[in-house]
Parts: structure tokens; sequence; C-alpha cells
């Protein structure tokens, strides 16, 4: 006995009178020998039955009336072409101009001065000991000449 038939696929379209007659007919012989069907036929039956005695419950209005009105209102209104404001853009070229000034200054800052000298680091990969290696002591790891 197989647990899932490959028919059960019409059991609700069949407890709802949705199949043709030819269709209906076939499906009814197939009832008669399969019981994995038959017992879930009962189940939707069952569960019919029990959505069948909930509560109908009354929303006391209608909400399609008021829905296609305001459709109907937002439709009749004529459309706005849409102006393009300028001096909505004056807050964020404010900004713009801030940031690269300010950019600007600060790089001036690093570069500008005739005094500061830039050194190029020491190449640590020439070294003795490369970098983060351990030594024994400061004159361990450099020569003389070097201190």
């Amino acid at each position: 006995m197989s647990k899932h038939c490959k028919r059960s696929e019409n059991l609700s379209a069949y407890l709802d009178d949705e199949l043709d007659e030819k269709t209906r007919l076939k499906f009814e012989r197939h009832l008669e020998d399969c019981f994995t069907c038959k017992e879930m036929l009962r189940d939707l039956r069952c569960l019919q039955g029990c959505f069948q005695t909930l509560p109908q419950p009354e929303v006391g209005f209608d909400l399609a009336p008021v829905v296609l009105a305001e459709l109907g209102r937002r439709s009749a209104r004529p459309t706005s072409v849409l102006r393009f404001n300028w001096w909505r853009l004056l807050p964020v070229s404010f900004a713009a101009v801030a940031t690269v000034s300010l950019g600007v200054f600060l790089g001036s800052l690093l570069t500008g001065r005739l005094d500061a000298e830039v050194t190029a680091p020491t190449l640590a990969m020439f070294d003795p000991i490369p970098p983060g290696g351990i030594c024994i002591g400061f004159a361990g790891c450099y020569p003389k000449e070097r201190i």
C-alpha cells in the first residue's frame, strides 16, 4: 500500500464537483480500490464540514464602493506637471562645496609646508632580521654603522 497516490490530485476537484462526467466516473472507480484516496476524501469531507460550522462574521460595510470612488476621484484630477525646483538642490550643493573645500584645505596642510621633509621609510626587507622577527637586543639586529 502506498502512502501517496498520483490520482489524489483530483480529490479536491471531486469534492467540489468540478470534474467532468468522464473523469468523475474514472475517479469513482479508482476510489473503490484505493484506500489512501478514500481516507483522504474522508478527511477532506470532515475538514469541509468543520469549515462550514465556523461563524460567518458580518463586516457591516462594503469597502468596494469607497475604493472605487477614490479611484475615480484620483483619475479625474488633472495631473500636475512636475516642475524642477532648483532651490531644492541648494543644500546638497553647499554640502558638496564644503566637502571639496575641506579636502583641499586638509591636503594642503599635509604637503604645503616647505620645511617638512618627506623621508622614504627604510626598506625593512633588506634588514638582516625581517619585520616582526625576534632579535637578541637592539645591537644584535642592526650593525653598529646603522645605529
